[in-house]
């Protein structure tokens, strides 16, 4: 279970902007496989809603386990999560996320010439091979948009060595050992997108240092 919050966490925590649509949203399907029973029941209906407006975002990750919310309001990352009521935080400002990533592991992007068209975009396929200190390695299969322009890497800051990508993924797999990740978008919206989206309070939450947070 903690790989599987752990893979959450740095998913949601990737800060998704676009150049050529200024403000929207993108919804996502999300499945799981490799799971003993009771965790599948868990996971399923996993969601995850992006909104962005120009360098910010919230990403919101819900299902009846966990629900996560992510926003990067252009300089800080907030990062709550709900896991069955214990109810934890993170903060990270743009150097301590470029720092982190750059500690974190290292990654290779080898870019394919397969297409496909997703929630109404040509998309393009990508796939990312990672290893964490173990030498554990994670695949990552991308089918990534460059309609819509992937700015994250300039924060430093990336899933999985997304930030790396030439463009916004809208659909991302990943495997690691057993277990299966897959986000697929399902709705791209390009409707005016609020202030408040923006704004969140970490009230009623524990605060988790970014060591506890690497632990995962």
């Amino acid at each position: 279970m903690k790989k599987i919050l752990f893979a959450i966490s740095i998913i949601i925590s990737a800060k998704f902007s676009f150049a050529q649509v200024k403000e929207g949203s993108i919804t996502y399907n999300v499945t799981m496989e490799g799971l003993p029973p009771e965790q599948a029941a868990m996971m399923d209906g996993s969601e995850q809603k992006t909104i962005f407006k120009d360098k910010k975002s919230r990403i919101e990750f819900t299902n009846a386990f966990v629900n996560t919310i992510s926003v990067y309001d252009g300089s800080k990352l907030t990062m709550l999560m709900d896991q069955m009521g214990q109810k934890t935080y993170i903060e990270m400002n743009d150097e301590e996320m470029k720092k982190k990533s750059e500690k974190g592991p290292k990654s290779s992007i080898e870019y394919k010439d397969e297409t496909k068209k997703i929630a109404g975009y040509d998309c393009k396929k990508a796939i990312i091979k990672s290893k964490d200190d173990k030498g554990e390695e994670t695949v990552m299969n991308v089918w990534y948009s460059e309609s819509l322009p992937n700015l994250s890497q300039n924060s430093g800051r990336g899933a999985g060595g997304m930030k790396d990508l030439k463009g916004a993924p809208l659909e991302f797999e990943a495997k690691q050992g057993p277990f299966f990740m897959k986000f697929t978008a399902t709705e791209v919206s390009t409707k005016s997108v609020d202030e408040s989206s923006f704004k969140v309070s970490t009230e009623g939450y524990v605060k988790r240092n970014q060591t506890e947070e690497g632990k995962k």
